[in-house]
Formats: structure tokens, sequence, C-alpha cells
């Protein structure tokens, strides 16, 4: 199944192809050391529904899973998965997840960042969220945060965010970044993230986001397992959750109240009752957002965020645009002001062929005799026209409209539009709006609500990108040299059985020696294919205490001592050690 043909036309510019060819052996090899690790870890530390979900989401702990596989595994439970390239803006990603869309990153992290990285990857998205998206009521939380995420009025400030840690994230990937350019991004993600004042509606989702499906713990704070995506990508925080230093809390909705930080391990995890309790708590967080408050308090949200709002009017349709005025006769909401190329809707469609000003002003209220005017009918319309079809209405708040009538649109007997030849409207000698372009006048009594999630067709259509990801990379000579030794290892695995594959390991460690001295990962898989075969110890023994060296070289900064653990754990309780290693390195 082509889940791609299902993306709504204007997130289809967000959608590439994976290469799968542009894998290297050295990708395999962190795929595989990350997840050799973790899922045997979370055999006994997640939520049982994690390694069920690996089968229902196509992925293999052995290689690098194909996006497209996915795709046709997670379709079986009302979800699917389209490719993405890296980051992508955060209303994208919450319109993909509201529809039932899983994006997936198809990059993935370097050797340099293998315990963790600030960037989205395969790892993090097809191993740490895919899992559970088989799981009914949890599948239904991802979705309905997505959807109310659409909904939330974002600010200013969670642009920036936003931008901040993209930009980290790229530093923390490009070799030619310098330290001082990593710990400035560092610095000014944490402060955002940090900075006080008045959460958005966006923000405080996001908190929610991040305490739940990133770092959520399921059952007791004393009797937890681990289900956050960001717990079961990470070799080291998937480890130190555990630590008594971690504080567990009750999942509540208080949790939005406590920032986290991205760059560092959290102090705190909030472990919700079930998957169930999650969205009870979403249902909590989002009571007081605009769209559920409604009228005059929405528009003020929608004024703030400063980005394109939907307004449900009275009359049953929808004005898009960014809500820049709030025209007050006095005390009293005489009418609203947006800009943008405003588009009008019925339904969460918009209604094509209809123009969409730049500036627009939508009258509230009553006709001067108290008429409400989602309640004027066509003949009360025409009573204020003369015979060339000059309309000329005054409103109950001191607003005057003008304007030819080119079309007049009836629901129920009562006018829902007209459109009018050039519009002029005022209030006592003040012109508020003129234009000589034909101009939909809505006619409302009030706003009901305003939201930030646009209808169908408001932004424009877009066509699925030719970006395949991995994108080629250029490497070093090292690194071709490297790839080589990878590949020689895997040949020497696949030609060789038992004993006779020594000999080549011990011309790759050679080889290792004298070019790659501080290259620790493929003597990890060198090590970790002879203690399954039960092969050649003396070289074992010269690769363990190499890589002993290296987590002392690298202060401990690198998975080696965990690397070391599990080979450990593996060799101790492997039934048959004579077992064929094909697959590794």
């Amino acid at each position: 199944m082509d889940g791609t043909r299902q993306v709504p036309e204007h997130l289809r510019q967000f959608v590439v192809s994976q290469d799968y060819a542009a894998y290297t052996v050295e990708d395999q090899a962190v795929w595989r050391f990350v997840l050799l690790q973790t899922y045997e870890r979370h055999l006994r530390s997640a939520h049982p529904a994690y390694p069920a979900g690996f089968a229902a989401a196509g992925i293999s702990v052995e290689q690098i899973p194909c996006i497209a596989t996915m795709n046709e595994r997670l379709s079986e439970h009302a979800f699917e998965a389209v490719c993405v390239d890296g980051f992508i803006p955060p209303r994208a990603f919450q319109a993909f997840q509201a529809r039932g869309f899983l994006p997936i990153a198809a990059d993935i992290r370097t050797s340099r960042h293998l315990a963790y990285t600030p960037a989205p990857d395969i790892i993090h998205e097809a191993a740490g969220h895919a899992p559970f998206l088989a799981h009914r009521d949890y599948a239904r939380y991802l979705r309905r945060i997505g959807a109310i995420g659409e909904k939330s009025f974002a600010s200013a400030r969670d642009r920036e965010t936003y931008e901040a840690i993209h930009l980290l994230s790229e530093l923390k990937e490009d070799p030619l970044a310098t330290p001082l350019q990593r710990s400035r991004a560092e610095a000014r993600v944490a402060q955002l993230i940090q900075s006080s004042g008045t959460l958005s509606e966006a923000a405080r989702l996001a908190r929610l986001y991040w305490w739940t499906v990133e770092y959520g713990l399921i059952g007791t704070p004393t009797d937890y397992r681990l289900y956050g995506a960001g717990l079961l990508s990470s070799i080291g925080e998937g480890h130190f959750c555990h630590d008594a230093a971690v504080t567990k809390l009750p999942l509540g909705a208080a949790c939005i109240d406590v920032a986290y930080d991205i760059t560092r391990p959290q102090p705190q995890l909030f472990v919700a009752r079930d998957f169930e309790q999650l969205n009870e708590v979403l249902d909590e967080v989002a009571r007081g957002f605009a769209f559920q408050v409604g009228g005059v308090y929405a528009l003020e949200q929608a004024v703030i965020s400063a980005e394109p709002a939907t307004l449900e009017l009275t009359s049953g349709l929808q004005i898009v645009g960014t809500v820049v005025e709030l025209v007050r006769d006095l005390t009293v909401l005489s009418a609203v002001r947006l800009s943008g190329g405003c588009a009008v809707s019925l339904l969460d469609q918009v209604i094509p062929d209809l123009p969409r000003p730049r500036d627009y002003l939508l009258p509230l209220g009553a006709l001067r005799d108290g008429t409400p005017l989602a309640a004027v009918s066509a003949g009360r319309l025409r009573d204020h026209c003369d015979s060339h079809g000059q309309l000329r209405v005054e409103l109950s708040r001191g607003l005057v409209l003008s304007g030819r009538v080119l079309r007049v649109v009836e629901r129920a007997g009562c006018v829902q539009l007209v459109l009018l030849s050039g519009c002029t409207i005022t209030r006592g000698d003040q012109v508020l709006l003129t234009t000589s372009e034909v101009y939909p006048w809505l006619l409302a009594e009030q706003v009901v609500t305003a939201h930030a999630r646009p209808p169908q067709g408001y932004y424009p259509a877009t066509e699925f990108s030719d970006t395949r990801v991995p994108k080629p990379r250029a490497f070093t000579p090292e690194q071709r040299d490297l790839i080589g030794l990878y590949d020689r290892a895997i040949a020497g695995l696949r030609e060789c059985f038992g004993a006779d594959v020594v000999p080549r390991f011990e011309a790759i460690h050679a080889a290792l020696c004298e070019r790659h001295p501080d290259e620790w990962l493929l003597r990890w898989n060198l090590l970790e294919s002879l203690v399954k075969l039960g092969q050649g110890e003396s070289l074992g023994a010269a690769l363990a205490h190499e890589l002993e060296l290296l987590e002392l070289r690298f202060a401990h900064q690198e998975p080696i001592a965990t690397g070391l653990a599990y080979l450990r754990e593996v060799g101790l309780t492997a039934k048959n050690p004579k077992q064929d290693p094909r697959g590794s390195p």
C-alpha cells in the first residue's frame, strides 16, 4: 500500500524518498549497536507493547528498516509511515500525526553521536515511536495530540525556539562546526526553552508531548515501564532513567508547568497510569485553549500568535487569515480585521473561486434595527439597495457598509455571503476599509471561536519532493578506508565460519591499529563476532583491552562500557557459542 497517495496536497512537499542503498556498512553498524542493547534491555523494562510492536512495525534489530515496508505493516493498524528529510515545521508534523502519519527521518546518527543526538533520525523515530502505534489507545492519543496541536496557537518565541533547535541539530552533526558554535547554540536553545513569560498553547502542548510521547513512563512511580521514544532510542537515558536520583512523578496536567532541556538528561519523569490516561490529561490541558473557550478570548489569542487563524462564524461559514486588529466600539467588539490572503471556507474546506483579499474587515453584530446579521434575509437585504443594486447598510455598532451587489448566497432563508463590487466600510468620518476589488462580505453576528488549523485548500497544493535521503555524502580518504574495513569484516563472516575468520579479523585489527587508533565501533563489532563464535580468544582479549582504553580516552563520552557489558552478558548466556554470526558486524 502506498501511503503517500493519501497525504494531503499541502504536506506532500515534505515527503521524500528513502535511498536505502545510501546507507553505509558503518550506518548499519550504528543501528545494530544501539538496537542490540536497547532492545534486549527494554524487553525487561518497556511496556509489553514494545516487543510486539517491532513485528507490527516491520522493524528488525539486525538492520536499518525500510520505511516502505514499515508503512505496509503500520497501515494494518490505522497508521502509516512517511519518509521526511530531518526537521519539518511543527505545524506540518502535527498535521501528519493528526491524519495518522508517522514522519520518519531517514538519516541515521553518526558514530560520534551514537548514544544520543538532538536531530531526528531513524533510530529515534522508527525504533522509538513506531512500536507503540499498534496499541489502540496510544495511537489514538498520538492522533489527538496532533489534531489539538493543529488548533493551538503558537507564538513568535515558539517559532524562534524551533529555528534554534534546528540549528543546534545541524551543528551537532556538522564535522566542520566548532565547539564554540555548538555551545552557543546549546545555550540559546536552553535560554528559549527555560525563558519566563506566558506560555503559548503550542508550548504547553509541546511540554505535554515531551513528558509523554518522548519521555513517558507508565505504571506507578515505584513500578513502571518505559514507552517514551526518547528513552527507548537512547542507550544512556534508557538506562539512567531508572536511577533513584531521577524523580518519578504521577502524570497530571501540572506536567506542563515543568520545562525540559533537550541538551541533557531529564531530572524528573512522569508516570501515566495507562495509555487511556494520556487522553484524559490531554483533555484537561486543552480545556482552556482558545478554540475551546471561543469568543473574544480566542480572537485575542489569535492576535498574539500573529499566525493564520480560522474564525468560526455564527452563520456556519469560516474566514481564514491573520487576525491583526479587534475593532471595538467602546468595550463592544464591532469588527475583526484580518490580513494575508483571507479565504472563505465551509466545513473546513475553502470555497473555490471566491476572492482572497489581502486586507479584510469582518463586521459583527446586527442591522441598525436590531436584526442579527446571521438572520438577514435576501428580502431585507434588497431593502437597502437602490435600483442599480448599490447597497448601503447601517449596522448596530456604528459601522456603515456599501458596495454594488454581484451575488447573494443564502442558506435556510438567511444570507451567508454577499459578493460586492468594491466595498467601503466606515465609522463616522473614519474609513475602516475601501477596495475596488470584488469583496466577500460574510454576515455574522459574532465569532464563535478561533483556532490555528487552516481548512483544506487554504495552502496551495504541492508536489512530492524528488529528494532522496540519506543524501550523498563526501567521504574523506580516511573514512573510505574505514568503510572498506567494515566491508572486509562482513565479507569475512559471509565467506568463512568458525576459526577461519580469525586470521581475517587479525588483518583488519592490524589495519585499525595502524590507521584508525581511535575507531571503537568496528573493534566492538569484531569482538562481538568473536564472542558469538567462541573463537579468537587472544584477538578478543586485545580488542577488549583496546576498547577499555578508548573508554578512558573518550572520557566515558562514548557508550563503550555499555557495549562491553552487553558482550559479557552475551558471552555468559549464549547457549550455542558456535552459532552463525552472519549479520555482524
